[in-house]
């Protein structure tokens, strides 16, 4: 008996304290008629012994129950003991229970709607699926942006929802707070909590996911394709898809998928995080970082300065600023011809560096096989230089060394660095430990802090970057006490402030830039109308859509090496010289972003035979060729343009032309 009474027990506290307001008031209700009409079936027995005509036991029981103040009715059959009876228990059912409970309904849904269990219905919203730190970032870039500022957002997170207002709201500004924010509780990778956020009827959607998830961007994935399914069955409109990863790797694998399903009705842009952190601070277009790039006011074609990044720590952090600066350092006074090429030097600096160093070469053998790359620990030395067969044309050169900045061998080795005038030097502590990253900076010999003795000749202070992904206040208060021994030393990486501001900016120059290939010499003008663009945006495959914006990322690295600020752009045109030149860089920069992105090249014997096939004048002989090399780029990776700028063929120079001649058009009003 006690078993089934504590089930009883049970089922009444759940659905009493259910977040279903109908719950809780059919149990009041049903409480008060039970005893109304168990009151008045007693009362009956009053009836069955001779009440006085025209008395109505049930009416005195009710007029009792719901109004105490009416105790003693004057007239009733009833007698007095029994109306304070039945008056005690309307007291206690109607009023003081009653008003309890909508008491509790009130705080209840008060307290669900803070802890994110209640859903409303909203159209045409911002859809924020995750609440890592990132979203502090995401919510300044809507409040900044006219159009998104105006939306309701909504935060889809597993997270405790009371616990991330109070983690967001202390960060944004008073104006950053007048953005419609509501949080939901949730798993974004379940159908259930996507439909609760009308993910079929957002206008924005940003998968950006949790802080610290092992498998972070594998859910960001389920996520994606969830949210493509769902939408390809309710949606009515088309959305833009932000969808965020942490590890190159997956970025790297998901470059490899075709164009976006037609039927999600979403046109979506991938982003790595640690990638766009990068990006903010080396690419030139972000007054924040104003001094940071690599190039600083940048390389023209008749300097002698080369660009060397110090990359401490072969970490995630670490990668993606590599393969930024890879993607970017391209400069006018590289010449292939020389006897000693000017080249763009990355460094990496690891305890573990001859692991991580062929991991680094397996995952990117095409460009390994046809770079110079060194491999240095104390007292030896080990060179690679490029495969005779693929010739020596790119401009960038790898080196990594065993060790750290406490070793005495590699801090003479900085130093030296350091008074070289040639050499425009970065450093960048990518550490996962950000107090590691604090140690090791600081830890640095006193010359990079201090300037040298006035006999000597006084080499520009370094850049050096200091990985800080969770809180970089400490660094903050010395450039803000403006602190000149440590004014070099800038934090980056935090992540309430990864957001990628100027993403929007970037992926709508890399629209121009695509509708430039596509027009080639035709091209006229671009388009006032930007559905044109979109239109034949959707068509590309994902790494076709990243081509163009890495394209466009190094718009303001080409200015610079010309002299020209890149705010200046839109008001000035360049010269044949200026143009020939920046063309030249440009295949150089698209180059490496084949050979970053897993292609490889041919040999050289393998790529005149490829051109001169395709400049046949027997349509069959250049019809089979093209066809073959078509196979060779989907199913082989492998691109006969991957080589000198000198050796391509004139048709595939009006590209590369056409595209820098008509600069100015990419970054004009964004």
């Amino acid at each position: 008996m006690r078993k089934y009474w504590k089930r009883v027990l049970w089922r009444f506290d759940r659905s009493f304290s259910s977040n279903r307001v109908w719950k809780p008031v059919l149990w009041v209700l049903g409480f008060c008629v039970v005893w109304t009409l168990a009151l008045w079936l007693v009362a009956l027995i009053w009836k069955s012994a001779g009440v006085p005509k025209g008395a109505y036991p049930l009416d005195d029981v009710i007029s009792l129950v719901i109004g105490q103040s009416n105790y003693p009715l004057e007239g009733s059959a009833l007698p007095h003991w029994y109306q304070l009876l039945v008056a005690m228990v309307g007291t206690m059912f109607f009023t003081a229970f009653l008003i309890s409970m909508f008491s509790n309904i009130l705080m209840n849904r008060a307290a669900s709607h803070r802890k994110g269990f209640l859903h409303y219905y909203f159209e045409n919203h911002v859809l924020i699926l995750g609440g890592s730190s990132m979203v502090v970032g995401l919510l300044k870039s809507i409040a900044a942006d006219e159009q998104l500022r105006k939306k309701d957002v909504v935060i889809l997170s597993n997270k405790d929802a009371e616990e991330l207002w109070v983690k967001i709201v202390p960060l944004l500004t008073n104006e950053e707070r007048k953005v419609s924010l509501t949080i939901y509780h949730g798993e974004r990778n379940m159908d259930k909590a996507l439909l609760f956020s009308q993910v079929e009827l957002a206008s924005v959607i940003y998968i950006i996911g949790e802080d610290e998830e092992k498998e972070h961007d594998s859910i960001n994935m389920d996520c994606w394709q969830r949210v493509g399914k769902i939408r390809g069955d309710k949606a009515k409109t088309d959305a833009q898809c932000y969808l965020s990863f942490e590890r190159n790797a997956s970025t790297y694998l998901f470059h490899a998928m075709p164009e976006e399903p037609s039927t999600a009705k979403m046109e979506t842009t991938i982003f790595n995080r640690l990638e766009s952190v990068a990006q903010q601070i080396l690419i030139g277009d972000d007054e924040r970082w104003e001094g940071c790039t690599l190039d600083r006011k940048g390389i023209g074609p008749d300097s002698d300065k080369y660009v060397h990044l110090v990359v401490f720590g072969m970490t995630q952090m670490g990668y993606a600023m590599a393969s930024t600066a890879a993607h970017l350092c391209h400069f006018p006074n590289f010449d292939e011809t020389a006897e000693n090429p000017i080249r763009t030097k990355i460094t990496f600096v690891d305890p573990e560096a001859d692991t991580e160093m062929k991991l680094v070469m397996g995952r990117y053998p095409g460009l390994f096989e046809m770079s110079h790359s060194e491999y240095r620990e104390e007292g030896h030395t080990k060179k690679s230089v490029p495969r005779q067969e693929y010739g020596d044309f790119l401009d960038v050169e790898w080196e990594f060394i065993k060790g750290s900045v406490v070793d005495e061998w590699i801090r003479r080795e900085l130093v030296s660095w350091l008074k070289d005038e040639r050499r425009i030097l970065t450093l960048a502590f990518c550490d996962e430990d950000a107090e590691k990253n604090i140690a090791q900076a600081l830890y640095l010999p006193r010359k990079f802090y201090t300037l040298s003795d006035e006999k000597e000749a006084k080499p520009e202070k370094p850049v050096i970057l200091v990985y800080q992904p969770v809180n970089d206040a400490m660094l903050h208060a010395i450039q803000d006490n403006k602190v000149e021994r440590y004014n070099n030393i800038r934090p980056f990486g935090n992540m309430t402030d990864s957001f990628d501001r100027n993403l929007n900016r970037r992926e709508s120059a890399g629209k121009r830039i695509n509708f430039l290939y596509e027009k080639g010499e035709s091209y006229v003008m671009m388009p006032c109308d930007e559905t044109d663009l979109d239109e034949s945006w959707r068509q590309l495959s994902f790494a076709k859509k990243m081509s163009n914006i890495y394209a466009a990322n190094s718009i303001y690295a080409k200015y610079r090496s010309e002299g020209i600020d890149w705010r200046d752009i839109p008001l000035l045109l360049l010269d044949e010289d200026a143009i020939n030149r920046l063309a030249h860089l440009e295949h150089a920069r698209w180059n490496m972003e084949k050979l970053l992105v897993g292609f490889s090249a041919m040999p050289k014997a393998e790529r005149d035979d490829y051109n001169a096939r395709l400049a046949s004048n027997d349509a069959s002989v250049k019809a089979t060729a093209k066809k073959d090399h078509n196979k060779q780029k989907d199913k082989g990776f492998r691109h006969k343009d991957i080589a000198p700028y000198c050796e391509l063929p004139d048709s595939a120079k009006s590209y590369d032309i056409t595209i820098v001649k008509n600069l100015r058009d990419v970054v004009a009003d964004l």
